[in-house]
């Protein structure tokens, strides 16, 4: 059995998911890194939050939901903590190590579809409400910790994407909501009790971007993978699909763009 790793979101770093008595000097190879989770595990993750909408009862919860264009992102800082250049690095760690995805921050909100406010907790739900359309019904957000809202098609290609991020409750909590909303507003939007290994899950201890939730975006992000399929049509090509991001993940292992080496903070 490969030990579990975790992908640290923003330094591209690898660290066990062991106990602490079973930890091990030599860091994880590529193999291990890439098999740390079995086909079934990973296409178990994958319908559980790429089908179902969290909280969205007029979406459409029975096909698959993405981006088709380019990704563009404007972080907009309204916090007396300005997180914009950790959000802005986490963006770029996206667009390095998700295939098929091309996402990176822009300027101006006009050039935008993504956007994400960086706020108070005091001003939450006021700059939800000063944001979001008149007529938006935003009370599920505006209890959430964070939230994000994305609009699109009926036929499941995601045009847009408002996220809400509070950042004065330390870098822990603002790290998994940034985490969690961004990753999510990319598709996989439902959240699941039953995911150990992933953000996409309000009761588990992932702090971060991990490889688990790796799979489900590069699975989601490959090119066989349509807007609008059903979980049958996926079901057939996610055993090709897996083994091809398997191969890709190696490949960032040895090239040291995830560097399993490193220690968080290096």
């Amino acid at each position: 059995m490969f030990a579990r790793v975790r992908l640290c979101s923003l330094a591209l770093l690898v660290t066990l998911l062991v106990p602490v008595a079973a930890v091990r000097a030599a860091p994880p190879t590529p193999d291990e890194v890439a098999n740390a989770f079995t086909d079934e595990e990973i296409t178990d993750g994958f319908l559980r939050t790429v089908f179902g909408a969290e909280g969205n009862q007029d979406a459409r919860k029975d096909i698959v939901r993405k981006f088709t264009k380019p990704v563009r992102v404007v972080i907009i800082n309204r916090a007396v903590t300005d997180r914009t250049a950790q959000v802005a690095k986490f963006i770029a760690t996206l667009n390095k190590v998700v295939e098929n995805l091309s996402i990176r921050t822009v300027k101006k909100q006009a050039d935008a579809n993504m956007v994400v406010f960086l706020v108070d907790r005091s001003g939450y739900q006021a700059v939800i409400r000063e944001t979001l359309p008149e007529g938006f019904d935003t009370r599920f957000i505006e209890s959430s910790h964070c939230s994000g809202v994305t609009g699109g098609k009926r036929d499941g290609t995601l045009e847009s994407a408002y996220i809400y991020i509070p950042t004065t409750e330390g870098w822990r909590s603002t790290r998994h909501c940034m985490v969690e909303e961004i990753t999510q507003s990319l598709g996989p939007v439902n959240d699941d009790w039953r995911l150990p290994n992933s953000i996409f899950n309000d009761y588990s201890d992932v702090p971060g971007f991990g490889i688990f939730d790796w799979f489900i975006l590069n699975t989601l992000y490959d090119r066989r993978i349509k807007p609008g399929m059903s979980p049958d049509e996926v079901k057939k090509l996610l055993p090709a699909v897996i083994a091809d991001a398997r191969k890709r993940l190696k490949r960032l292992v040895a090239t040291k763009v995830i560097d399993p080496g490193k220690k968080p903070g290096e």
